[in-house]
């Protein structure tokens, strides 16, 4: 049993230069696709995972990720971010907060994936602010 498997909350914050939370190696994924077999990482505890300013970030794992048990997801200021990890082994709706402008932005595998999650956002995040500088 991996350590991954007990993990049961990932928080990232203020990474400015994190492109991937999760990565194999150049002998694991080598060995997967001499199997023929799709490379995935299972995370049965995972429950929550909350990300914020992470504006690098591509993906959270780069192999398929399995988490069957996550309930909530809170991502903000992760732009670059387009993918979700799996959550097809769960009958529970995982709630998302994040900003809508991403939101809209995300791509799915397939059709199915968008609706196991629940969009939640917050007011206050509605609209991307304009980053600027007064001087007077």
């Amino acid at each position: 049993m991996s350590i991954l498997s007990q993990l049961k909350t990932l928080e990232i914050t203020w990474c400015g230069d994190l492109r991937e939370v999760f990565t194999l190696d150049y002998d694991a994924k080598n060995y997967a696709e001499k199997q023929r077999q799709p490379v995935i990482l299972d995370f049965p505890s995972l429950k929550r995972i909350h990300l914020h300013e992470l504006p690098s970030l591509q993906r959270i794992c780069g192999v398929r990720m399995s988490t069957p048990n996550l309930e909530t997801l809170k991502i903000r200021g992760c732009w670059s971010l387009r993918r979700l990890p799996d959550v097809s082994g769960s009958s529970k709706v995982v709630e998302c907060d994040c900003e809508k402008e991403w939101w809209d932005k995300l791509e799915w595998d397939d059709g199915s994936q968008a609706s196991r999650y629940k969009p939640i956002h917050s007011r206050y995040y509605k609209k991307t602010l304009l980053r600027r500088t007064v001087l007077r």
